[in-house]
């Protein structure tokens, strides 16, 4: 399925069932002015999300830390077994002052559908409009990838590793750069950002995100942070949760 029509329905679904909600209180919001923290989170079935202590890491990192995201397979839904990383203290900040984000990714085991992502895992900016209503959002995932570090950055990696955009004036847009994202959402602020793997049952490294100017490289620099695992059950407090939590199958 290419991933126009994946997106397609991904957001008829959403509609549908009104997963896509504006929660008030969900990924603390202060436009911007508290630096930004990290939280985990799990679809449950076995998903986990935390630190890891490891000498696997990208190039040039030394702390001997990275964060794991464990899915598992949620088949036929692809409701429960994701994992994902919340971030807070990032809501209300217009989109044309939000910069460009990045994240290193490693799957170190062979995986379904190897070497295509599935647009899994990915950094998803969900904005709101001057009314707080979510309208669309922008996410970055690369195309393909093997099975060591790789650096998912529009500006480092292009064109496998890019921005869509769903939803907003824009509808769709596939494979653009950060700069098109916010032409898109202009007028609007961000709402929530996250990562999320989805349940594939696929095991995921994730180091050195950087969203908001901000890098976390080890558990000290989530600071304040809530550094607390996730999984194997589901996560309920909606204070872990984005506004988008669930990620629907994509496939083909």
């Amino acid at each position: 399925m290419k991933a126009q029509n994946r997106t397609a329905i991904l957001l008829t679904l959403l509609a549908a069932v009104g997963l896509l909600i504006a929660a008030p209180g969900t990924a603390l919001g202060d436009s911007g002015k508290a630096s930004p923290t990290l939280s985990f989170f799990s679809g449950g079935n076995g998903a986990h999300a935390d630190w890891l202590a490891t000498a696997d890491q990208p190039p040039g990192d030394t702390d001997n830390q990275a964060i794991r995201l464990l899915t598992s397979n949620g088949a036929p839904t692809c409701e429960k077994g994701y994992a994902g990383i919340l971030v807070h203290h990032v809501t209300g900040i217009p989109a044309a002052d939000f910069p460009d984000s990045e994240f290193w990714n490693k799957t170190p085991d062979p995986y379904l559908f190897e070497p295509y992502t599935q647009g899994s895992p990915r950094l998803v900016v969900l904005f709101q409009n001057a009314a707080g209503q979510p309208d669309g959002y922008g996410d970055l995932r690369e195309n393909v990838r093997g099975n060591g570090w790789e650096d998912v950055s529009d500006q480092t990696n292009y064109p496998n590793a890019a921005w869509d955009v769903m939803g907003g004036p824009c509808v769709f847009r596939y494979n653009v750069h950060w700069s098109d994202v916010q032409a898109c959402f202009a007028g609007d602020t961000t709402l929530a950002v996250y990562i999320v793997a989805d349940a594939y049952g696929i095991y995921h490294l994730i180091d050195d995100i950087t969203v908001n100017g901000k890098t976390f490289s080890r558990a000290g620099d989530n600071s304040n942070g809530n550094n607390d695992p996730a999984g194997p059950t589901a996560t309920v407090d909606l204070s872990l949760l984005p506004p988008l939590p669930i990620p629907m199958p994509q496939t083909g």
